[in-house]
Parts: C-alpha cells; sequence; structure tokens
C-alpha cells in the first residue's frame, strides 16, 4: 500500500513539474499566436503614454469579416473584394462607404506577428513573465519598435508591456492587452 501510495505522488510531481517547465517555455508564445491566428475574433487594448498628450488608449476588434478601431472610430467589414468603411460624419451620423478590398491590406493578427515571435523572447525568473532579448527590436503598427517588454500570457489573454520608440523617435510606454480569443462580437453601427 505504501509503495502504491508513492507511486502515485512521484506520478503527479512529475506531472506537475512538465506543467511548470511548460508556464516557462517560449512555445508557450508560440502557442498563444496560434490560437490568435486560427482565433474567429479578439479584443486588443493599446494604452500608450504619450510625450505631450498623455495617455492615449485604443481599442481594435476583430469578429471574422469585421473589424473595429476606437482611434479613429471606424468599421469595416470585408465581403467578397469590397471593404464596407464605416464612419461618422460631421453630424455625427455613421455613413457607409465602399471600396475594393486591398489585396496587401494586414490584418489586425499580421501586425502583431513580430510581437508575438517567440525567437525574440527569453524567460525571466525573477520577474516571471518573457522579456524581450537585448539585441531585438520588432517593428509593429506602423513604424512602432520595440525598445523593452515583458511579455505574460494567463489563459486566453496576453500582456505585453515596456517602451516603444515612434517612427519620430519619441520613446513612450506601453501596454497591450489581447483578448477575449472567439468571445468577441462586433455590431456594425445602423447607417442613416
Amino acid at each position: 500500500m505504501k509503495k502504491r501510495n508513492f507511486i502515485i505522488v512521484m506520478i503527479i510531481l512529475l506531472a506537475l513539474s512538465f506543467v511548470l517547465i511548460g508556464c516557462n517555455s517560449t512555445r508557450q508564445i508560440d502557442r498563444y499566436y496560434k490560437r490568435l491566428v486560427k482565433a474567429d475574433s479578439a479584443t486588443i487594448i493599446i494604452d500608450m503614454q504619450v510625450p505631450i498628450f498623455g495617455k492615449i488608449s485604443m481599442t481594435m476588434k476583430m469578429d471574422d469579416n469585421k473589424q473595429y478601431t476606437s482611434v479613429p472610430e471606424e468599421y469595416k467589414e470585408v465581403i467578397g473584394d469590397t471593404t464596407f468603411t464605416y464612419t461618422k460624419n460631421d453630424n455625427g451620423d455613421w455613413i457607409k462607404t465602399e471600396s475594393q478590398t486591398e489585396e496587401d491590406e494586414v490584418s489586425i493578427k499580421e501586425k502583431f506577428k513580430e510581437l508575438l515571435n517567440s525567437k525574440n523572447y527569453e524567460y525571466s525568473k525573477d520577474l516571471k513573465k518573457f522579456v524581450l532579448k537585448d539585441d531585438v527590436n520588432p517593428e509593429f503598427l506602423d513604424g512602432m519598435q520595440a525598445d523593452s517588454l515583458t511579455l505574460e500570457i494567463d489563459g486566453d489573454k496576453c500582456i505585453i508591456s515596456g517602451e516603444v520608440v515612434n517612427s519620430e523617435g519619441m520613446v513612450m510606454e506601453i501596454s497591450i492587452t489581447i483578448k477575449d480569443l472567439n468571445k468577441t462580437e462586433i455590431l456594425l453601427p445602423t447607417v442613416t
């Protein structure tokens, strides 16, 4: 009986050690990015501390063939080769415009590909987070370059925070939260 209990305890400890090792592996970043790419929907919240302007928050959502950005506030819906864009006019009413979908248009998921590249990170036991390697400065969001970042994954949520440099050379504090994979829903505005 004691031998059987000892074996059960050893199996549990071995399983627990594999779980803990997996939490520190950069493969966790690869798995999260694959889940993001396969997700039908997601929400991305970006908070930046911009010199002169102060704190700026932006929300980006994607839901199948629809996208939403809060700055500037805009919805997009892609049907076949046509993109419908919803924006507010000067009176505050929603209007809908139609254009051809551009082949080189980058999806929201692709804009964060380099930030979620596991080869760019190493695990810090002190911080208990992934840290951007010293010699790596990935570019994302049309010209922003990561300077120093940490990345942590908790279930369906990924939080990236640190400093970035914009195309004008300004250093900014940033926090990016990717969440609600396959739970985000976009309702298009009513056009008047």
